[in-house]
């Protein structure tokens, strides 16, 4: 059983790991992409993008971390996770509906 909670954990911290590098990185991305006119737009959806990858790899870190530490401080904190992650794709997504006038009326 030790090397099943010595190999979940090494890849509970790789997703950590990973999922912290994309969120970095798509600030990194951001600051370039900010240049111009409408740059803001450009670097907010650039950044919202990577960090919904980002959350996506820290949910599977949490949810690792529940299967090895099944308590509820782990429970909450991946519940938190999950609810931070749709919230920014639910703002994400906001935009877009907000400028898609929907379907054409029918006939």
């Amino acid at each position: 059983m030790d090397i099943y909670y010595a190999t979940v954990d090494a890849m509970r911290l790789f997703a950590l790991s990973a999922g912290s590098f994309v969120i970095l990185t798509g600030i990194a991305r951001g600051v370039v992409v900010a240049r111009g006119a409408g740059g803001r737009a450009r670097a907010a959806r650039q950044i919202g993008e990577h960090a919904a990858l980002g959350l996506d790899l820290v949910v599977g870190a949490t949810l690792l971390n529940l299967a090895i530490d099944p308590t509820w401080t782990a429970l909450a904190t991946t519940a938190i996770v999950i609810v931070v992650r749709k919230l920014l794709t639910f703002s994400l997504g906001l935009p877009l509906r907000q400028a898609d006038p929907g379907p054409p009326a029918g006939p």
